[in-house]
């Protein structure tokens, strides 16, 4: 069981409500303007890291004939699949993808390669991924960088609902460009309340790492974005959407 499986085993029933303000359809939006300035083909998507669903739901809106999502964690694919059960989730690690040569496009957004710790296992999951795309498709997807990372609220936070309360502890390693995130949950119970933990980390990969590996792994890099913008990258870019064709 890798790092990113790890992390969202407990939190599955909880990640909903923990990230309900993010703006899932406008990131989906995002990607269909920044695939329509590329000119990407869309008559079938792979969903990497899709957890519970949020990143592959609003394409069925769009028309496409074929729509995969595939995540590590058993438990996040149990919330999608009750979501949106007429759609096909299917659990498999970034890395060894049980696809070959049939979509047109493969995204993974919300930094969920930045789990992937280990730059030689980034490196596999660009080769799985690669093998998953038709010749000419199109691989979209975002990082945080080390820069991003280390301008994370360094002090805790705490969010409250009725029945949820989510604190959060985050520290950074420069050296390392880790940041670990320690999250715990009270939820309330009818006789109580009940305590979960989890640790979750994330590494920050530059540019020039992140174009080096989609190169050895056969891509052609198309361009890259500050994300949800049309701006170009600098050193204070936080997070990063690249394109890559295969």
């Amino acid at each position: 069981m890798n790092s990113l499986t790890k992390s969202f085993s407990k939190i599955a029933g909880y990640y909903d409500d923990l990230m309900k303000d993010v703006d899932y359809e406008g990131w989906i939006h995002y990607i269909l303007d920044i695939a329509d300035l590329y000119d990407v083909q869309m008559s079938s998507l792979l969903d990497v890291t899709c957890g519970t669903g949020n990143s592959t739901i609003p394409f069925v809106e769009t028309g496409l004939s074929s729509i995969i999502g595939a995540d590590g964690s058993f438990e996040m694919l149990e919330v999608a699949k009750r979501k949106r059960s007429d759609l096909f989730f299917v659990q498999a690690n970034a890395r060894n993808l049980p696809f070959a040569g049939h979509f047109n496009l493969v995204i993974s957004i919300f930094d969920s390669l930045n789990y992937i710790l280990d730059y030689n296992d980034l490196l596999a999951a660009f080769d799985s991924i690669k093998e998953s795309l038709l010749p000419g498709g199109h691989f979209i997807f975002d990082l945080n960088t080390p820069y991003g990372l280390k301008t994370v609220l360094e002090r805790d936070v705490r969010k409250d609902n009725t029945n949820l309360i989510s604190v959060w502890r985050n520290a950074y390693d420069e050296k390392e460009r880790i940041l670990t995130l320690h999250l715990t949950l009270y939820i309330k119970k009818d006789n109580g309340w009940s305590r979960v933990d989890e640790i979750h980390r994330e590494r920050g990969y530059t540019e020039d790492k992140i174009r080096e590996g989609l190169e050895s792994s056969g891509f052609s890099i198309q361009g890259t974005f500050k994300c949800f913008e049309h701006s170009r990258v600098d050193r204070f870019t936080k997070r990063i959407l690249y394109i890559a064709k295969s």
